[in-house]
């Protein structure tokens, strides 16, 4: 009889284990095609001119979590956010924009543009801490579109104001090196609505970008992700930002389905749409889609 009820305890433990697949390391990588149609009106002929110019950007990521992450306090995607995890990650891309496009001489030459950086957040966990729940958020990476660098760097603070609840405000800097500076302020809250399978998250920010001699230019984000099951979300997400008294409108649709605990897949639809810009005698409409398609995996 012992042995009978060690062995289905023994089992028992297995299975639970394997259902619940913390982790430690998460490995991702995606694609992203995207495409920006323009058209040039001179008013005062009427004459139009129209192109396109495709973007290709390839993009991977490691992420390395402090403590094993707890997979049980609801959906798969969100599963660090609810465990308030610490992590440290690197990412690189290389991507192309393919100039050569642009009218029929073919005088323009296609350009590349290589990212890389690293990014973390440390969350003050324990009971009994005077400083439990606070967070700190901290980036680095460098853009390098053909023989320019541009240099960012990024700093937050925050707090889990409730175990389901993020409210961070940011401080950024973007350097070139052939001059120019401009500084970000941001300020981000994120709340997770669970459920008993799945859940709802909702996020929201507001920042402020200020460049010497120039406007501020505001940006607001909404957006939320809803995950009827534990494996599988669908999210939606609207960006507004102006400058100059030009404004663009921009929004996407994305869904991700873990696959099992360990093995996910991704896709996402966004679409871009600055105001219509007049200079001069002449009207430049534009347009930016892009869809991008990835995987990531965790052990």
């Amino acid at each position: 009889m012992f042995k009978k009820t060690a062995i289905v305890a023994g089992i028992g433990l297995a299975l639970s284990a394997t259902a619940q697949a913390d982790y430690q390391w998460e490995l991702g990588g995606d694609y992203t095609m995207g495409e920006t149609d323009y058209e040039v009106t001179d008013r005062t002929t009427g004459a139009r001119q129209s192109d396109d110019v495709d973007t290709d950007i390839g993009r991977l990521s490691g992420t390395w979590y402090m403590e094993n992450v707890d997979t049980s306090k609801g959906p798969l995607s969100e599963a660090a956010f609810l465990d308030h995890a610490s992590n440290i990650t690197v990412f690189g891309s290389d991507g192309e924009v393919q100039l050569s496009q642009i009218g029929d001489d073919g005088q323009l030459e296609d350009k590349d543009g290589q990212r890389y950086g690293v990014s973390s957040r440390y969350v003050a966990e324990g009971p009994g801490w005077k400083l439990s729940g606070w967070l700190v958020d901290l980036g680095f990476n460098r853009f390098e579109p053909g023989d320019q660098e541009v240099d960012n760097f990024n700093l937050g603070i925050g707090k889990y104001i409730t175990p389901n609840t993020t409210l961070v405000a940011s401080y950024g800097n973007t350097s070139l090196n052939n001059g120019g500076d401009s500084d970000s302020y941001d300020v981000d809250l994120e709340h997770m609505f669970l459920m008993s399978n799945g859940g709802f998250m909702t996020r929201a920010s507001y920042g402020v970008n200020t460049i010497k001699g120039a406007d501020d230019i505001d940006t607001y984000q909404i957006g939320g992700t809803w995950y009827f099951t534990n494996n599988i979300g669908i999210g939606a997400d609207y960006l507004s930002t102006g400058n100059d008294g030009y404004e663009v409108q921009g929004w996407q649709v994305s869904s991700e389905w873990f696959i099992n605990e360990a093995f996910a897949i991704n896709l996402a639809y966004s679409q871009l749409d600055p105001d219509d810009i007049d200079v001069d005698n002449f009207r430049i409409e534009q347009e930016v889609e892009a869809i991008t398609l990835g995987a990531k995996v965790r052990f």
